[in-house]
Order: structure tokens, then C-alpha cells, then sequence
């Protein structure tokens, strides 16, 4: 790989704590964002499952030009602890894209990742990387498609591309309508009363993650630390985390952004059908109360959120616009020996917080 890497003009080596800034530096230029140090230092380093399998590439004068990570998350397999990694960050200064940056970082990374004993890499891919991901051995398992409760039509109808202008002339009637769905749906509705506001996770919420664990399948561990450095600890300061709390026992929690009039449901977790059924009207009613546009939700079919969701009035997207309407998620092999089962789609149990990204809101 060294050669290899040398005659393209470029090596790779391992990241460094010195390499923050340039890190920085390559994400706000490739991803058109403004975040400070204190974000990569929080995802690469601070994560209670591990710090992070990172390599960047140096022109030859030394200078930082590319950069990849996987970030390790605790899984469970069937009901056994495996780690998987999480792709994260896989940026190329736009002058030196062409140059197989991505790919060797990939592959340097993919095979730093199996050495630790991770079967697998996961991620929800953006738009940006989709093709070079595919084209470098990650497989596309399936699409998630964003579930949406309409409050207010002006996000809808701006979907409607060269008929939006029209169709938002109308956008008063069918906000009438919308307002006489909700209050008839929500207008009594006590459920967000029920909710008490969590500061931190405490270990109630490994007991709660205990008992309903899938017995099959892969599904993100939910740790009282990982949920705390996840969603509490989190630079972006936007999620707010909520309890349903019962006898002094957590029966549900669930995690949301109310951000630029979309409300994101980030993560939840309940003890039963009942209590996940109070959770997702509880959601729907804050958003509602908030004024939000539009609620939405990301989820795989097979998920038991799903019914739900459609009971409450949430719809599946009409089209199937990749990261509009679905969203991919991906897997590469870290090892000969990863397991080929996991490759079925319904073995996966993940939730929107699951994506690369401190936050789901723009």
C-alpha cells in the first residue's frame, strides 16, 4: 500500500490530536459548515465505545489533504457484544480530489478497522460519497425512508420543483386542513405531560435497553455514557432528551431536534408498544405546540415504529428521491469473516440518530 499511496503524490499516516485543525479546516471546506475543533475533538476522541480509527493524507510538503475515520460503536449481535465502526468524515481537499485519496483511506482504515476485530462498517452514506463508497466495496443493503406529519404545507409544496409556485398559491387552504387534521388528533392530546426533561442518562436506561434488546439482529447499544457523549455532551447543544418515567423506572425515552420548523426524532427507546405509542404522540404534540412545520422521522420498513407512525397520520414520502425521500444505508467487511447474514437489510435495527452526524437539521 506504501508504494502505492507514493506514486499517486501522496502518503497516508495515522491522525494525530496536531491534526485537529486541518480536520476541521477539510470538513467546513467540503461539507460547507462552520464548526470548531471542539466537534472532532468530541467524535474522534471522546467517545466512551473508543476513539477513532483515523488516517489522513500529506502532500509531499507535508500538507493535510485529505482526511477518513471510522468510529467504533458497540453492538449486539444476536444478543452477544460485537463492535462495529461507523464511516465518518471522509473529505478530500477539493484540489487533490481525482488522486484516490478517498479510496486508499478507505481501504487503509477498512483494514486498520478488521486487525481490532470489527466485522463491519456501517453508515446512512450523504450524497457526496455515495458512488465512491460503491465503487470501493461497500454494499447498498436497502433506503430509509423519512416518515413526515405535515403541520403546515410550505416545505411540502416546495418539493413539488417547477410546480411549486403554483401549487403554494394554495398553501392557505390546504394549511386549513392541515390545522383541522391536527386538532382533531391532538388537540386533547396529554401525552407530552408525561415526559420529564432528562439532563443525563443514568443507568436506568441500560435496564431498559436490556429488556427489550432485539434476540436477533444487529442494534446499536444505548449505554447511559454513549447516550450522554452522544446526545448531551454533543457540541451542537440541539437535542433534547426526554423520559417517561413510571414507578421511578424508565419506561421510554426518546431524543428530538426542533430546529428551522422541522422537528427531527432522533432516538427512542420503549419499554412496550403503549409506552412507544406515547412517546411518537408526545413527539407529534411538542412539535406541534412548537409551531413546527413539519415533524418527520427516519426509519427501515421492518422497523415496529412504522405502524405506529402511520396510525398518528405520519405518510411515507410519495417519491423515492435519494437523500430527500430515502436515505442509503451502506455496509463494507472489515474481515474475511464477517458474517454474510448481516447483509439482509431487516437485520439491521438503527434509528436517525444512527447517522454520521452531530445533528439531523442542516
Amino acid at each position: 500500500m506504501g508504494a502505492q499511496l507514493r506514486e499517486r503524490t501522496w502518503v497516508a499516516r495515522p491522525a494525530t490530536e496536531a491534526d485537529r485543525e486541518d480536520q476541521r479546516r477539510l470538513f467546513n471546506t467540503c461539507f460547507r459548515k462552520q464548526k470548531g475543533r471542539d466537534t472532532f475533538d468530541w467524535k474522534y476522541a471522546r467517545n466512551p465505545d473508543g476513539p477513532a480509527i483515523s488516517r489522513v493524507a500529506c502532500a509531499p510538503d507535508g500538507r493535510v489533504v485529505g482526511s477518513y475515520s471510522y468510529v467504533p460503536r458497540r453492538f449486539r449481535r444476536d444478543g452477544q457484544p460485537v463492535v462495529l465502526m461507523q464511516a465518518s468524515d471522509a473529505m478530500t481537499d477539493p484540489e487533490w480530489q481525482g488522486r484516490g485519496i478517498f479510496t486508499g483511506l478507505d481501504d487503509s482504515v477498512c483494514a486498520a478497522a478488521g486487525e481490532a476485530g470489527s466485522a463491519w462498517a456501517y453508515a446512512y452514506s450523504g450524497r457526496l460519497s455515495l458512488k465512491g463508497f460503491l465503487r470501493n466495496g461497500w454494499k447498498c443493503l436497502g433506503h430509509a425512508p423519512v416518515f413526515r406529519y405535515r403541520f403546515r404545507s410550505r416545505r411540502s409544496l416546495g418539493r413539488l420543483g417547477r410546480l411549486a409556485p403554483l401549487a403554494k398559491r394554495l398553501a392557505p387552504l390546504v394549511d386549513l386542513s392541515l390545522g383541522g387534521r391536527t386538532r382533531a388528533r391532538f388537540g386533547g392530546d396529554t401525552s407530552a405531560l408525561e415526559l420529564q426533561r432528562l439532563e443525563r442518562f443514568d443507568e436506568r436506561v441500560e435496564t431498559l435497553f436490556d429488556a427489550v434488546c432485539p434476540a436477533s439482529g444487529l442494534v446499536g447499544e444505548r449505554s447511559a455514557a454513549w447516550l450522554n457523549w452522544r446526545y448531551v455532551d454533543n457540541p451542537s447543544n440541539r437535542q433534547e432528551c426526554f423520559g417517561l418515567v413510571r414507578g421511578g423506572a424508565l419506561a421510554g425515552y426518546l431524543v428530538a431536534e426542533f430546529v428551522d420548523g422541522n422537528a427531527y426524532l432522533v432516538d427512542h427507546l420503549a419499554a412496550t408498544r403503549g409506552d412507544l405509542a406515547t412517546l411518537l404522540r408526545a413527539f407529534t404534540t411538542l412539535a406541534w405546540t412548537r409551531e413546527m412545520e413539519e415533524a418527520t422521522a427516519m426509519h427501515f420498513e421492518h422497523h415496529p415504529v412504522v405502524p405506529l407512525l402511520t396510525e398518528l397520520g405520519y405518510e411515507r414520502p410519495r417519491g423515492s428521491k435519494p437523500f430527500r425521500d430515502v436515505f442509503p444505508w451502506i455496509v463494507r467487511a472489515c474481515r474475511d469473516d464477517a458474517p454474510p447474514a448481516d447483509l439482509a437489510l431487516d437485520r439491521w435495527h438503527v434509528s436517525d440518530g444512527d447517522r454520521d452526524a452531530e445533528h439531523m437539521s442542516p
